[in-house]
C-alpha cells in the first residue's frame, strides 16, 4: 500500500512538473532559425499561468541590423516551437516586424495545446490591420519582451434551423391571411402589423385535400340501394 501512494505521489509530480518546449525566431522569410529559449508548460497551473517563456526578455543589440533591415523592407519575424525531444512537427508563427516594433517588440503568443500538452499551434496576437508603416531604427537598449497565453477554443456560429413552410395556391394568399397587408413600399407609410394565424390559415394544407374530397365523392341515391321483399306468404 505504501509502495503504491508513493508511485501514485510521483506520478501526480510528474504531471504537475513544468516541461519546456524549445522556441527558435528568425528575422525575416530567408533568415535561418535561431534558438530563442523554451516555452515552459505546467499542465496543473491555473490557465493564466499554464505556458510561459523562459526567458521572457531578449536584447535584440546582438541582431540590431538584421532586425532595421527587415523594418526597412516591411519584412516578418518569425517564431516556432517543438518539444525539446525534435519529435513531431513544428507549430509557427510569423508577424510583421512593423507591428512587432509598434507594440514595442512585445510578443503576444496564443498557445495552442493538444489533449496531451503538445504545442499544436501558434498565433501571434498583436498583428495590425491596414499595414502601417514604422521606423528603420532600432533603439537602443530595446528587447523582446515575450507574453504567451493558452489560446481559448473558438465558438462556432449556431444558426437556427427554420422548418420549410408550404406556400398556399394562388389567389388563397389574402384568404388566409387575417389581417390585410399594409399600404408599404411605393405608396409610402408601413405596412400593418399581422395578428396571429387563424387555423384556417396554419392547417390549410390539411382541410382542403379534405373539403374537395367531401365535394368530389357522391352519396349513393335511391336507384342504389336494393330493396328486398319478404316471400308470400302460403295460402
Amino acid at each position: 500500500m505504501a509502495r503504491l501512494l508513493a508511485f501514485a505521489a510521483a506520478a501526480l509530480a510528474a504531471v504537475a512538473q513544468a516541461y519546456p518546449v524549445a522556441v527558435e525566431h528568425a528575422f525575416g522569410a530567408a533568415a535561418p532559425f535561431a534558438p530563442r529559449g523554451t516555452l515552459e508548460i505546467t499542465p496543473s497551473a491555473p490557465r493564466h499561468k499554464m505556458v510561459k517563456f523562459a526567458p521572457a526578455r531578449v536584447e535584440l543589440a546582438p541582431n540590431a541590423s538584421a532586425v532595421g533591415a527587415l523594418l526597412a523592407s516591411d519584412g516578418f519575424y518569425r517564431l516556432r516551437a517543438r518539444s525539446l525531444g525534435g519529435a513531431g512537427p513544428w507549430a509557427s508563427a510569423s508577424l510583421r516586424a512593423c507591428d512587432l516594433a509598434l507594440a514595442d517588440f512585445r510578443e503576444d503568443v496564443a498557445v495552442s495545446l493538444s489533449a496531451r500538452g503538445e504545442v499544436v499551434a501558434l498565433t501571434f496576437g498583436n498583428a495590425r490591420a491596414g499595414g502601417r508603416g514604422c521606423a528603420a531604427e532600432v533603439p537602443e537598449g530595446a528587447a523582446l519582451e515575450a507574453a504567451a497565453t493558452v489560446a481559448t477554443d473558438a465558438v462556432a456560429q449556431v444558426i437556427p434551423v427554420q422548418a420549410k413552410v408550404g406556400k398556399p395556391p394562388s389567389g388563397m394568399g389574402e384568404v388566409l391571411t387575417d389581417a390585410p397587408a399594409g399600404r408599404g413600399g411605393a405608396e409610402g407609410g408601413q405596412a400593418e402589423p399581422q395578428k396571429p394565424k387563424s387555423f384556417l390559415a396554419k392547417y390549410w394544407h390539411i382541410i382542403l385535400p379534405l373539403a374537395l374530397l367531401l365535394l368530389t365523392t357522391k352519396e349513393p341515391g335511391p336507384e342504389s340501394v336494393k330493396t328486398t321483399k319478404a316471400p308470400a306468404k302460403a295460402d
